[in-house]
């Protein structure tokens, strides 16, 4: 028999991972993070966006170690394809709007998306230091590779690359969606210093509070 492992493929991501797995038959949270050997939370996160795409549901509860733990699948008739067509979409949804749209209007709805997906998981708790790795952590479940640093009494997340990088290159306004995620993760001001050019590259400025 092939160990089931064997059926995925890591370029996927934490993602399309977690969807692979659970073509092939409902999974808990546990199962899955010890399969991809991820953290559990970056798994909660997944679920929870997947479930509020609509591609994944709660399909019952099975006996655990101390209570009984949920059990997802992929909910019936949910298109898990890996389409190409979504940055295209995207990317002419953004353009459509900036240009039917004043420049405050346009932000402001952007803005609302990174909040809307910042409610859609699990916020990171602790200290202000703790709730910036949390939330590089989520990035990171997302696809990203950003990393951390200090500078000049800031905490620094770039990224070599950009996930949404398609949009921002129609219009680098689309940086508002990250930032104002960031910013819901963690509870703090966030100050997108994106570079903009031929290849997007994240750049975000967290403050954090002496007593945060």
């Amino acid at each position: 028999m092939i160990p089931e492992s064997t059926h995925t493929d890591n370029r996927f991501g934490t993602r399309g991972r977690i969807i692979q797995h659970l073509l092939l038959g409902k999974k808990t949270v546990e199962q899955l993070a010890k399969t991809l050997d991820v953290t559990k939370n970056a798994v909660r996160a997944q679920i929870s966006l997947l479930m509020r795409e609509g591609l994944v549901e709660a399909k019952g509860e099975m006996k655990g170690t101390r209570r009984p733990a949920r059990v997802y699948g992929i909910r019936a008739g949910a298109d898990v394809g890996s389409s190409k067509a979504y940055p295209v979409v995207l990317s002419q949804l953004v353009r459509v709007l900036a240009d039917r749209m004043t420049s405050r209007q346009l932000e402001s709805i952007l803005k609302d998306v990174g909040r809307g997906m910042a409610a859609a998981v699990a916020s990171p708790t602790g200290s202000g230091r703790e709730r910036v790795a949390g939330a590089l952590k989520v990035l990171r479940s997302l696809g990203s590779n950003a990393k951390v640093s200090d500078e000049g009494g800031k905490i620094v997340i770039t990224g070599n690359g950009c996930p949404i990088s398609r949009v921002v290159e129609t219009d680098e306004r689309s940086c508002a969606v990250m930032e104002s995620f960031l910013a819901g993760l963690t509870g703090l001001p966030v100050v997108e210093r994106c570079d903009h050019g031929e290849r997007p590259n994240c750049r975000f400025e967290i403050t954090v509070p002496p007593r945060k």
